[in-house]
This record gives structure tokens, sequence and C-alpha cells, in this order.
């Protein structure tokens, strides 16, 4: 019953989202560990389509969503947590299905709620140049993301998606309180968000394949992300 509510959410925020920027290109670059917008594209609002598109590729469709619920499970394995998994292959197995799903359900609720909001959620590579400013970005970009407008806002779905979806794992981990599991969640999330936003920041465009049509009307670009670099 839980979880049939929590799907049936999910799709009434997408439906709410798909309403945005319908009519704007592609500008968009995929990478290992997410999606971002590179520095040398101009930014506009996400579209239905891209929306769906980062969602499927940040819960199975990119190497970096096997990656972190690989690493996330390992740590488990070498701290016995939880304890009734016990140890060996099989327990391995057990809490790498366990990450796998708790990261999908935080990544799903964080781009339902992004969509309803009309946030942006893909990464926004730095227009500055310098590395201190550049990691400084890619920091504080797991807590701050656009909306349509592109202004600048407090990135509540991501932190809400992160420790709500958390606290939903407990009912399906072994020997975990709602509030002990979405703090170690959402934590989780957030030390994994830091990793991918500096790879996402420092991966030079040139290993990926941007998703883009040429001479496209893009308009809409951060004033924040417009004023040259640092």
């Amino acid at each position: 019953m839980i979880f049939r509510s929590f799907g049936l959410f999910l799709m009434v925020c997408f439906v709410l989202g798909a309403q945005d920027s319908s009519n704007l290109k592609p500008t968009q670059s995929d990478m290992m560990v997410g999606t971002r917008v590179p520095r040398d594209m101009v930014w506009s609002a996400p579209t239905s389509k891209e929306r769906w598109r980062v969602w499927w590729r940040g819960i199975g469709a990119s190497p970096g969503s096997y990656i972190r619920a690989g690493i996330s499970s390992a740590f488990g394995q070498w701290g016995n947590t939880p304890e009734e998994y016990g140890q060996g292959w099989g327990a391995y197995g057990q809490r790498y299905g366990n990450s796998f799903l708790t990261y999908s359900l935080q990544d799903s609720t964080s781009q339902a709620l992004a969509a309803a909001a009309h946030y942006e959620m893909r990464y926004i590579q730095c227009k500055c140049t310098k590395v201190i400013p550049r990691i400084g970005h890619a920091l504080a970009f797991n807590f701050v993301t656009y909306n349509q407008d592109g202004k600048k806002v407090f990135n509540w779905p991501s932190i809400v998606g992160g420790y709500g979806a958390g606290m939903l794992s407990s009912t399906y981990t072994p020997g975990q309180k709602w509030s002990a599991g979405g703090i170690r969640s959402g934590n989780s999330g957030i030390y994994f968000g830091f990793a991918s936003s500096l790879l996402q920041e420092f991966t030079p465009s040139s290993l990926f394949k941007k998703r883009g049509k040429k001479g496209a009307p893009l308009t809409g670009t951060p004033p924040s992300e417009a004023k040259g670099a640092n």
C-alpha cells in the first residue's frame, strides 16, 4: 500500500512538471555519473523529455548508478550494517539490492518534486575557469539549483527526496528505525552528490557526446552563470 501510494505520488509530480518548457530544444550532455549543462552551452529550462531522460539515466542507464550502490554496499559489508544480513557474497548481494533500491527511490522522489516545482535537476557547469571557484560551485550545487526563470533557489526537492526516501527504506531494511535510516540515507546521498558534482564539473566535455541541436533558439541563461569567468 505504501509503495503504491508513493508510485502514484511520483506519477502526479511528473505529470505536473511535463507542462514546462516543452517548446525548447535539448541542451544537455550525458555523463557517466549524471547529466550536465556544459559551460559552452546556453542554458534553457529542461523539457519534459529531458527530465525523463535524466531520471532514467540516474536510476539505471548510466554506470554511476551501479558504482554508487556498489561502493555503499562495500562500506555496509565492511561495517556489517545491517547486522541481520551477515557476511559473505550473499549478504553483499542483499546490501547491494537494498542500496540500489534506496538510491533509486531517492532519485525518483527528488526528480518528481523538481518537476512539480519546475526546478532544474541537471548539473550546470560553472562559467568560471579557476579551480577553487569551480570546486565551490560544485559543492554548493548540492543545495541550490535554478527555477524555470533561471533564478537561483534552495534545492529543497533534492533534500526532501534524499531524506524522505531514506525514511521509507526502513520498511524493507531489517533492524532500521525510520529516523536513523532517513538520516543515514540522506547523508549518504549528499556525500555521493558531492562526488558526482565534482566529476561533472571537471570531466572534459570532449569525452562525452552533447545532446543538443545546433542553431536552436536557446534563451534563459541564469544571471549568476552569465557574468563571465572568474
